[in-house]
């Protein structure tokens, strides 16, 4: 029997789509580290109900968005664009509301299905 697959288009498609609530849709993802620097990595990491950090409908102040986004004091702080697209990284949120840095080359599995490129 062939394991089910799916294509890397489709799985960061459904990472971003929201739900019928405006919220990101949660999803489980497993995920191999690489450390370009070293030369080093290839744990597997599976998080699960994991979000993609979006802007969500209905945000509280201390949500993710809003902390990265709205100015809570007058000094002005320098924040570095992420530039997500260009180095083909995603943040996801988890459970615990940490905040990991994925690369989306190096996911194995989205929601249980092998991603194919």
């Amino acid at each position: 029997m062939a394991e089910e697959t799916i294509y890397l288009k489709e799985v960061l498609e459904i990472m971003r789509t929201p739900n019928s609530e405006g919220k990101a849709v949660k999803f489980d993802i497993s995920v191999r580290t690489f450390n370009r620097n070293s030369k080093t990595g290839g744990t597997l990491n599976s998080y699960e109900n994991a979000k993609l950090v979006m802007k969500e409908k209905g945000m509280d102040k201390d949500s993710i968005y809003a902390l990265q986004h709205f100015k809570k004091s007058k000094t002005p702080k320098i924040r570095k664009n992420p530039q997500h697209f260009e180095n083909k990284t995603r943040n996801i949120r988890l459970d615990n509301g940490e905040v990991k840095k994925i690369h989306i080359r190096y996911i194995i599995s989205f929601n249980g299905k092998k991603v194919i490129y």
